[in-house]
């Protein structure tokens, strides 16, 4: 198996099922990278760069961390329930 750290991609036995990094030391160079990956998207999002909704692509608001922007996140939500109420009218 290959390490999953991309910068290393040394060939090891995995002593677990689920062993993903040859060694702790380059689990941890992995886990870092990822923490301060997620630190620096969120701090570009604070500063106000610009994110557009994957749904109907207008602007996201720098204090909405999700992908998709209220409106469509309401939309989705009233077509989930509407789906709901007819598996519920079929039923009875």
């Amino acid at each position: 198996m290959i390490c999953a750290n991309k910068e290393c991609g040394i060939d090891f036995d995995p002593k677990t099922h689920n062993q993903k990094y040859h060694s702790d030391e380059c689990c941890r160079i992995a886990t870092n990278k990822k923490i301060m990956e997620k630190y620096y998207e969120k701090k570009a999002i604070r500063s106000g760069s610009k994110r557009l909704c994957i749904k109907c692509d207008s602007r996201l608001s720098r204090y909405n961390d999700q992908k998709i922007c209220s409106r469509c996140e309401k939309n989705i939500a009233i077509k989930n329930r509407s789906k709901i109420i007819e598996m519920l009218n079929d039923i009875s």
